[in-house]
């Protein structure tokens, strides 16, 4: 993948600051050849969103509550009250708030594959099964906290590249060569 093509990425995955978008638009409105891969590749990206089905709905629960009001309950309940109320004043709790992980997406292009896998330090180098989602792309979704990590490709279940539009990569300890990506910091 060379430079054109992953600022394109890198805009439709909204990777890029206000400047880099700025600068970029700048650059498709200059050149007509850069203007055609962009809305070529933006074809695709729509493309794809309309082949991810969305997900399943959940079943309903039926449930039946019986009310359970009894004097011990009572006397329970507000033991349990006086007790957390007593220990909120003397420890005064304030929990810290935890950011939710944020979902990241990884898509190959890979057409002569019939299996693609992700594998990373996220999952402790445990294999995600990846979607096919037309044209030899692949695509999954993984939920990432800040952080950097190292990842690589599974193609049929045994050949083992790097992500080709990761600029940064990483030789791993049997000689191979994985992506390195950093979540939560600026391009």
């Amino acid at each position: 993948m060379d430079d054109r093509d992953l600022l394109i990425s890198q805009y439709i995955d909204n990777e890029l600051s206000l400047e880099e978008k700025a600068e970029f638009v700048k650059e498709i409105n200059a050149d007509d050849t850069f203007c055609a891969e962009t809305l070529s590749m933006l074809d695709n990206e729509l493309l794809m969103a309309d082949m991810i089905p969305d997900a399943p709905p959940l079943p309903e629960m039926k449930t039946r509550r019986v009310p359970m009001i009894t004097p011990a309950a009572v006397m329970s309940f507000t033991a349990l009250a006086a007790s957390l109320l007593v220990a909120f004043k003397v420890f005064m709790f304030t929990p810290e708030a935890v950011e939710p992980a944020d979902r990241y997406r990884f898509v190959v292009h890979v057409p002569e594959a019939q299996h693609v896998a992700l594998a990373g330090s996220f999952s402790d180098w445990q294999s995600i099964d990846m979607r096919p989602v037309g044209n030899g792309y692949w695509q999954v979704s993984v939920p990432l906290e800040k952080g950097e990590y190292t990842y690589t490709y599974i193609l049929d279940g045994k050949i083992k590249i790097a992500d080709p539009a990761s600029p940064a990569k990483q030789v791993d300890d049997f000689g191979g060569e994985n992506s390195v990506i950093t979540i939560g910091s600026d391009i």
